[in-house]
């Protein structure tokens, strides 16, 4: 989950469009787990989203085999807050995925 959650600040800290789009503070609730993910211009005390889930789904979303919005639905994904800041989470998941699919290839290189 750590790894998971590093990629996602390093994937939001790397893109200065996509920090000044999201501009938020998440909780997240992964399992047994509580990370937070600061990517706001002012630190914040309080969370303007807080979302829960699973370990598994969180792995299912970054895979391609759910969306977060059928995730939602279907109560693997709940979400407390700014429901368009849990919109823009969307764009987040995406750029976590590229620097995933990255750290892989580099270490299938190193391999080699």
């Amino acid at each position: 989950v750590e790894e998971l959650f590093a990629a996602m600040q390093q994937s939001v800290e790397a893109d200065p469009q996509l920090k000044s789009k999201f501009n938020a503070c998440v909780e997240f609730h992964v399992d047994d787990q509580s990370i937070t993910l600061d990517v706001s211009t002012n630190p914040k005390t309080t969370p303007d989203l807080v979302v829960t889930t699973s370990l598994a789904t969180l792995q299912q979303i970054l895979n391609k085999k759910l969306t977060p919005q059928q995730a939602f639905m279907q109560g693997k994904l709940k979400i407390k807050g700014n429901m368009g800041l849990a919109m823009k989470l969307t764009l987040v998941v995406n750029a976590t995925r590229k620097v995933l699919v990255q750290k892989n290839d580099n270490a299938m290189r190193s391999k080699l």
